[in-house]
């Protein structure tokens, strides 16, 4: 298993350009930067603005406010400050001796790019942000663990979906019911904000849960994940209320079987774009060609958009073992709805692992 220290160490190994240390800093929620968390394995708290300072070596001091302090993990390195002075005097100190310093552009805040430069002027400051994606993208033993906990969380909860139903029931009241459930079954929040949504609202893929009635045959997706000590898991499922026409069962077998394409292809050396393609041409050589209407999947883990790959056109990145991403082919028609099946994997040395596992076989409600 990679410890932090070898996590901050790879880090160092994958920088065009040197640097003497490593600066990331958290602002207020909810800009967090979840490198933080990455490189100190703290799985309780925001530690909203903090800071860390890691080392060639693998080492790394934590420079945390009085309110965060007692959440800090034992064993890591760390320093209190109780003030906005206490905080500049101490960082100063600390970056004395260091000529280059690394900071994580991709997720620092212009105002506070700008403070930083005022603070130190005579240091050079340089991106690490590319150096952080590289290193991310491949899952760890213990970030797969995570992950995979946040898949189980989420797949006990949809499979409980169509117990959830009403004559009445609103979308605003699905989502709220599937995040309640999500809490009940372990997960610390919903990864993302919930989508239920209802009939031709099935068209929209982002689309906000409102206060729509569910109606017989009317198409339902659910689109949600669990967050478990950070870490995030992004599944979809489509349902009927009541009877499925045939259209509906055809637009489903189709999205299903377009899923299982692509799923077929993944495996390490394969370019994440090939994947794409191929779900893209199984539905296109079909009447519902032209309906679907964004990329395959993207990269999973801290962020539930994690960065560096995705099955989209644009990255023709060779696809690895270890890294986690899902796959959701959909077919969106305005005045019919849509379907939309999503599933987390794992790349794997001769393939993939399915992290998610809930049916997904088009279920029909029965209408009360």
């Amino acid at each position: 298993m990679m410890t932090y220290s070898q996590r901050i160490k790879t880090i160092f190994s994958q920088l065009d350009e040197p640097v003497d240390i490593i600066l990331l800093r958290n602002s207020s929620d909810p800009f967090i930067d979840p490198t933080f968390f990455y490189v100190t394995g703290i799985k309780k708290g925001l530690f909203e603005g903090c800071s860390i300072l890691l080392g060639p070596d693998g080492s790394s001091h934590l420079l945390v406010s009085n309110l965060e302090e007692p959440l800090v993990p034992i064993g890591q390195k760390s320093t209190c400050f109780s003030s906005k002075k206490e905080y500049t005097d101490l960082l100063t100190e600390l970056l004395t001796d260091c000529n280059t310093v690394g900071i994580n552009t991709a997720m620092t805040l212009y105002d506070e790019y700008q403070q930083l430069r005022q603070l130190i002027p005579e240091k050079k400051l340089i991106s690490i942000s590319q150096a952080v994606k590289n290193t991310r993208i491949i899952k760890d033993e213990e970030e797969l663990h995570q992950i995979q906990e946040a898949c189980h969380i989420a797949d006990q909860v949809m499979t409980k979906i169509p117990t959830f139903f009403s004559t009445s029931l609103t979308e605003h009241e699905l989502a709220a019911t599937i995040d309640h459930q999500l809490k009940l079954q372990g997960a610390s929040s919903s990864a993302f904000e919930t989508i239920s949504s209802f009939g031709i609202n099935t068209a929209k893929p982002h689309y906000t849960s409102g206060n729509k009635k569910i109606q017989p045959g009317d198409f339902i997706i659910c689109d949600f994940g669990a967050t478990v000590n950070h870490y995030h898991s992004d599944t979809t499922r489509t349902f009927v209320y009541g009877s499925a026409s045939k259209k509906q069962k055809q637009i489903h077998q189709t999205v299903l079987n377009a899923q299982q394409q692509a799923l077929n292809h993944i495996k390490p050396g394969v370019n994440a774009n090939t994947i794409h393609q191929i779900a893209n041409d199984t539905i296109n050589a079909t009447e519902f060609k032209g309906y679907f209407i964004h990329s395959t999947g993207h990269s999973l883990g801290l962020n539930v958009h994690d960065s560096g790959i995705g099955f989209a056109p644009h990255y023709q990145t060779p696809l690895q073992s270890g890294m986690v991403l899902t796959v959701e082919p959909g077919i969106y028609i305005p005045t019919i709805g849509g379907v939309r099946i999503e599933d987390d994997i794992v790349v794997s040395p001769d393939g993939y692992i399915q992290l998610t596992q809930s049916p997904k076989q088009l279920i029909e409600i029965p209408t009360k």
